[in-house]
């Protein structure tokens, strides 16, 4: 799922949640992939990702699938939420949810052809097939539910 749309489905999760807070959840939600593809630069990547298109693999360096697998990860994040919890650190475990709504989103906004979510990674490739994120139908779709949904609760 693109980054906005990540963003706006944590703000309506969390709604309850007071601003500030809410604020880091939702910037918590787009980190996966900040952290993922901080390495691609470039108007010949930004140009393509503007038009929704899926770019070459071949234009990605090793390292953002390595840290794509580690940040798109449920055994990962669960790992790391529960860490939080054990020190203590409830602040920061409701934060963290909002990395775990991308993940969730991702798992069926990602299909086999362009980054599926590796949710059981390192412990197995497994990963489901979803609707491709990208796909103009589906972006009208999230888009309108987004639009109807912030009308419904705000």
């Amino acid at each position: 799922m693109d980054i906005i749309s990540h963003a706006l489905y944590a703000n309506l999760i969390f709604k309850e949640v007071p601003l500030e807070q809410r604020g880091l959840i939702c910037f918590f939600s787009i980190l996966p992939d900040l952290i993922s593809f901080f390495s691609i630069t470039g108007k010949g990547f930004l140009r393509k990702v503007a038009h929704y298109t899926n770019p070459p693999k071949e234009i990605f360096p090793k390292i953002v699938f390595r840290l794509y697998n580690i940040t798109h990860s449920l055994v990962i994040w669960i790992f790391v939420f529960f860490i939080l919890k054990i020190i203590g650190l409830d602040y920061w475990a409701l934060v963290y949810m909002g990395w775990g709504s991308h993940i969730i989103l991702d798992i069926f906004t990602h299909s086999n052809t362009f980054f599926p979510t590796p949710i059981l990674w390192p412990l197995s490739k497994f990963h489901f097939s979803g609707i491709r994120w990208s796909n103009k139908w589906f972006m009208l779709f999230n888009y309108s539910l987004l639009l109807f949904l912030y009308w419904y609760f705000y």
